[in-house]
């Protein structure tokens, strides 16, 4: 297949595409907004500066429908990477609270932006017993997950809000298991060690639950534990939570969960 390289017309950034996409609906890799593949150019640029959109010969890829533009006749694609529970997250999963507008799929990635209050993204599946992970991150807030949802307002959150963030009561940061019981938050545990600065804004989170018991793991490390009965099944969950003061930009990727 050739390859050519258009401009996303909202934020101008090169992208480098592969011909078989043309007419087709891709997210732009820099600013994330939908930009439909225009016609090859006669000549393609060669800007150092290109984000490169290819299928790599190492990895199987399924191609997802997301929607269909039967007017255009314009096929909206999702690509899901075969093993990675993400596109299952993506797929079936639904809005627990929040805007879904919110939330997007782009590069194998969850991508999650509020600046109106809690957005949950939940299973339709309930589970009692379940671990579940995810490659968590963000730059300005928290990046974190949920299990045993009732609804919204009742729950456990498990949060991930890393330090050196724009939020002046997070300077060191932290993570916590917090009970939401009719949408009032108690931390049960927390950790704001001095290792949380090398950790960074991206971890590997992961929780374990086993009836009372609930374990939370950072980067393959055991840092927190906590019995509580409240909850005995629910939904899990990604969690962000932003307001215009201070936004919340997450990303979840590699999400597991049995």
């Amino acid at each position: 297949m050739s390859e050519f390289k258009f401009t996303c017309p909202q934020c101008k950034q090169h992208i480098q595409c592969d011909a078989s996409y043309v007419g087709s609906q891709i997210n732009c890799p820099a600013c994330r907004q939908t930009v439909t593949v225009p016609p090859p150019p006669t000549v393609a640029s060669r800007d150092e500066g290109t984000i490169q959109i290819k299928i790599s010969l190492l990895r199987k890829v399924v191609f997802v429908g997301a929607g269909v533009l039967l007017a255009a006749g314009i096929a909206a694609l999702v690509f899901y990477v075969v093993g990675n529970s993400t596109r299952t997250v993506w797929k079936e999963w639904s809005l627990l609270e929040g805007n879904e507008d919110q939330w997007s799929l782009s590069g194998g990635k969850i991508h999650a932006h509020s600046v109106e209050g809690e957005n949950i993204l939940a299973s339709e599946k309930e589970y009692g017993d379940v671990t579940c992970s995810a490659t968590v991150s963000t730059t300005n807030r928290e990046a974190s997950l949920a299990i045993r949802l009732r609804d919204a307002g009742n729950g456990y959150l498990i949060i991930f809000a890393p330090p050196r963030t724009p939020c002046p009561w997070n300077r060191t940061g932290f993570v916590a298991v917090i009970k939401k019981v009719s949408g009032t938050e108690t931390t049960l545990v927390s950790y704001n060690k001095r290792t949380l600065l090398a950790v960074g804004q991206t971890a590997k989170l992961k929780v374990i639950a086993r009836g009372p018991s609930i374990e939370v793991h950072l980067n393959g490390t055991k840092i927190l534990h906590v019995n509580d009965s409240t909850f005995a099944t629910g939904h899990i969950g990604l969690r962000i939570f932003g307001d215009p003061n201070y936004p919340c930009d997450a990303t979840f990727s590699r999400v597991t969960f049995h």
